[in-house]
């Protein structure tokens, strides 16, 4: 799917059976706009009805993974932007192929929803991952709290979701919030 440079957007490509989607928002972190959450799903079925398909990548264009939602974006196109969010991490999760999100830099909020929907997590070293709707007012979805609960159990769980605190890819590793950590540079 092809966007501006300059305008929020998903890209993905298909190489050699592996499908990359990469979340592109640079001037805001990768932070998904309205339209960017909603051409999730539909983005994501077509990449799942591919047959050379046999795996997909989610990350972030440059240094971030993703910075939650755009929160200038909240308001646009009528629907409830957190329904919106949760639509694009089940279809993430339903995906019929196994996916990964490749995390570098920051991984926040909505950006944690994406990758929780992952089957795996790998992180650069320097990654930092928070669930940070606490600091907004705002209640994590249901669905998405109960994600987050499977992968790293109740107490990290609590932590994470009423500290709204950022931890490190290291932490990370330990709390099971990721598989495995990599050199930054790889």
């Amino acid at each position: 799917m092809a966007h501006s440079p300059l305008q929020p957007g998903l890209r993905s490509a298909v190489d050699d059976g592996i499908a990359t989607v990469v979340i592109s928002n640079p001037a805001k972190r990768n932070a998904m706009s309205t339209a960017m959450w909603r051409a999730l799903p539909p983005l994501l079925d077509e990449l799942a009805a591919d047959d050379s398909v046999r795996v997909l990548v989610l990350t972030g264009d440059g240094d971030t993974f993703c910075a939650g939602a755009d929160i200038g974006s909240l308001g646009e196109h009528g629907q409830e932007p957190q329904g919106l969010a949760v639509a694009a991490e089940d279809a993430l999760a339903a995906f019929p192929k196994p996916t990964l999100a490749a995390v570098r830099g920051y991984c926040v909020g909505g950006g944690c929803q994406l990758a929780t929907a992952c089957d795996l997590r790998f992180a650069a070293e320097g990654a930092a991952f928070g669930v940070t709707p606490a600091k907004l007012g705002i209640v994590y979805p249901a669905t998405s709290t109960r994600r987050l609960v499977e992968l790293v159990g109740p107490s990290a769980a609590k932590y994470l979701l009423f500290s709204a605190e950022l931890i490190d890819a290291e932490r990370a590793l330990h709390t099971g919030r990721v598989d495995e950590t990599l050199p930054a540079d790889g």
